[in-house]
């Protein structure tokens, strides 16, 4: 044992004096933080091991992407901080991971961080206290943890040699580089996921978030060209199928028909039905079209495993045998409602697209471009939108008017609003909403609709009393599964009988209507592919109902389908977008047609518009009724009020029109705390009121934004 001790020693020193050399270092922390990540986002250590041994090229590659961001600490005398910083950063990421695969299936991605102010709006629906209390302290310990290894570090005097660390830095850059091309072209990786949560499992997590950095918009075709995007213009808009052939490099010919521009949303008919884009007119027999996007709505016995006390969707189930249906593929599971909307209303793949990106949030802050509302406007349609949700949430009061809607109903323009246990409205507040704009309107209208009663989270423990659906699950699955979906299911009864209820309001008009319902994506609850009937976490279903008689015809579709499908039902074949979905489906090329169409539309030359995009902004107006002010009046505090235990402070009272509890009272430039007391009545403290102070009500949520405001009152 003496012998051993004695030989073990030295090679103990030897490798303490390795361990000591800052490039090792830098290597082994690498190592370090790449299992911890994986850990987080695998939610489990044992499958982080198994991701290590059964995958351990792209492990390797992993911990290069982390190895090139720890290596720019060797350049600072305080490296030791620094590589605390960067760890800490990479830690965040992981924890941040872990921490919102606790509410949907989705991984972290650089967009969610262009989604905070979106989820500051949210956070009160999935955080309960303790949670904050968490967070809080989190936040506090990494701030004096920071200021604790900055005092503490070594500082060291000298820099380490600038050329050896340099060549370092160089040689990890470039094999990160190297790697990555080298796993593009092995297929070991990808650079855009179709499934987010599969790609993080199989890539790894600091690639696919870094991929998510950098990756973002649409890569131009490499078939991308003035000629390329002729000929698919030319077949799309001639109804002819386009093959590979036709647009290879040796088959393209000169155009010989130049693309009609589309008519701007302020161009109405008349249109050449002569000219290439063969554009329909609508007439008045054309139909109103309600699009109604139903929050995490799904056929909840599609769960294997789990009895239930009733059918919780008996209107949707007897629809769905009697109308057009089908499975409906969308772009995410547990969260990503404006991705699936993007899709349904622009007929994009959003697949093109960076990984977890949101057009919302990226191109569509900038440029307008082709959609279902401006495709129908053109046939003389006004554009509506409604969501019973606050109405800067995806920041839809400005990314709709790049869309083409006339008018966006939020819920700071609506009445008589109820709540769900969790505090989501229920959707049959839309129901009047979506009647008033068929009333009030003189042409044909597109609305769209988008609900938020089956809104996450879902709680963990009993949160409804009595509930009037029970269930009983197997076995296989989780306990935890409970009250989660106990919970969801006892809302989506009530949001079937909501579609019940608007289907007998529509059934009663005289106009003719269609109403295509879909939910936007499952439920994030805990589930894997295996556990549903149908085989994947990524399908919804949706149906075409009409009070008119139309040709039915059951297909599964994709979201970016779905409009395309609805309006060729309808013999309507308006936008190059739409009419390559009714015509190219049964090409070979059809999503390479797809993406360049997109490419050229949102990011390119703008060759099959001229140049020249034809879609402008509009002027979105939020709500459909005006908010008006009649009269406003000073009411002062009462003499008899100074003593009293309750005292009655001087107020500002305005009468007027369709206020909401949203509503806020601004003296000059001051917003002051309202009181709602009724459609036509609000009031605020205020100390005093002059001649000539201007008053206006303005519509804003809880984040302050002001939505709209009326016409200004001037005291008198």
């Amino acid at each position: 044992m003496k012998f051993i001790s004695q030989n073990a020693k030295p090679i103990l020193e030897s490798l303490k004096t390795k361990c000591k050399q800052p490039l090792l270092q830098c290597v082994l922390l690498a190592l370090a933080l790449n299992i911890f990540v994986e850990v987080m986002s695998r939610r489990s250590v044992f499958k982080a091991i198994a991701y290590l041994f059964t995958n351990p090229l792209v492990f390797l590659y992993n911990t290069t992407i982390i190895l090139v961001t720890l290596s720019i600490a060797l350049f600072f005398k305080r490296r030791w901080f620094v590589y605390f910083l960067v760890s800490l950063a990479w830690a965040i990421i992981g924890v941040t991971d872990f921490i919102l695969l606790q509410f949907r299936t989705t991984p972290f991605t650089a967009v969610d961080i262009t989604l905070m102010k979106s989820a500051l709006q949210i956070w009160q629906y999935y955080l309960k206290w303790f949670h904050l209390v968490l967070i809080g302290i989190g936040i506090v310990l990494a701030i004096l943890s920071c200021v604790i290894v900055w005092k503490k570090a070594k500082r060291y005097d000298t820099r380490l040699p600038l050329v050896k660390i340099t060549v370092f830095f160089a040689v990890t850059l470039v094999s990160a580089t190297l790697l990555t091309e080298l796993g593009l072209k092995t297929n070991l990786l990808a650079t855009n996921f179709g499934n987010l949560a599969n790609a993080y499992h199989q890539y790894g997590l600091p690639y696919c978030f870094v991929n998510s950095v950098i990756n973002t918009g649409i890569d131009k075709p490499d078939m991308y060209s003035t000629e390329v995007v002729n000929t698919i213009v030319e077949g799309v808009e001639q109804g002819k199928v386009i093959k590979s052939a036709d647009i290879s490099p040796t088959a393209v010919p000169e155009p010989t028909v130049t693309p009609s521009p589309i008519p701007t949303p302020t161009e109405v008919p008349p249109i050449d039905l002569s000219a290439s884009g063969g554009i329909t007119v609508a007439s008045k027999d054309t139909p109103n079209i309600i699009f109604l996007q139903l929050e995490s709505f799904f056929d909840p016995t599609h769960i294997k495993g789990v009895t239930f006390t009733e059918d919780p969707i008996p209107n949707f189930r007897a629809l769905k045998e009697k109308f057009s249906s089908g499975y409906l593929s969308v772009p995410s599971v547990g969260a990503g409602t404006a991705n699936t909307e993007f899709e349904v209303i622009t007929g994009m793949n959003l697949d093109f697209f960076g990984p977890g990106e949101y057009p919302y949030k990226t191109i569509l802050q900038k440029t307008s471009c082709e959609s279902l509302s401006f495709n129908l406007k053109s046939l003389g349609y006004s554009a509506h939108a409604m969501h019973n949700n606050v109405g800067t949430f995806y920041d839809r009061n400005t990314v709709f008017s790049q869309l083409g809607f006339d008018t966006y109903t939020s819920i700071e323009y609506m009445q008589d609003i109820e709540r769900t246990p969790n505090n989501w409205a229920k959707d049959k507040v839309l129901t009047p909403e979506i009647i008033q704009v068929l009333n009030t309107t003189k042409n044909q209208d597109l609305i769209y609709a988008i609900s938020v009663q089956g809104h996450g989270s879902y709680p963990d423990s009993a949160l409804i009393e009595n509930p009037r659906i029970d269930l009983t699950l197997s076995e296989d699955l989780s306990d935890s599964l409970y009250y989660p979906l106990l919970y969801y299911t006892n809302q989506i009864k009530e949001m079937d009988e909501f579609i019940g209820e608007l289907i007998d309001v529509l059934s009663s008009r005289g106009e003719e209507t269609i109403l295509v319902m879909y939910g936007d994506h499952l439920p994030g609850f805990q589930l894997e592919d295996t556990d549903l009937t149908n085989g994947t976490l990524f399908q919804t279903e949706y149906i075409v109902w009409s009070n008119f008689d139309m040709p039915t015809h059951d297909e599964d579709l994709e979201a970016y389908q779905l409009s395309a499908h609805v309006l060729d039902l309808l013999d309507i074949h308006n936008g190059l977008i739409t009419k390559l979905h009714q015509t190219q489906k049964d090409s070979d090329i059809y999503l390479e047609e797809l993406k360049i169409l997109e490419y050229d539309m949102l990011y390119g030359d703008l060759e099959c518009f001229n140049g020249t995009n034809p879609y402008t902004k509009t002027e979105l107006k939020m709500g459909t009724v005006p908010i008006k002010i009649t009269e406003a009046h000073f009411v002062p505090a009462p003499a008899e009020n100074e003593g009293t235990e309750e005292e009655v402070s001087a107020s500002i009272v305005v009468t007027g029109s369709n206020f909401t509890p949203y509503s806020k009272i601004q003296v000059n430039d001051t917003v002051y705390e309202t009181t709602f007391i009724n459609r036509s009545m609000l009031s605020a403290p205020i100390e005093e009121l002059n001649s000539g102070d201007v008053i206006t009500v303005i519509q804003s949520g809880n984040d302050g934004v002001p939505l709209s405001s009326t016409d200004p009152y001037v005291i008198p």
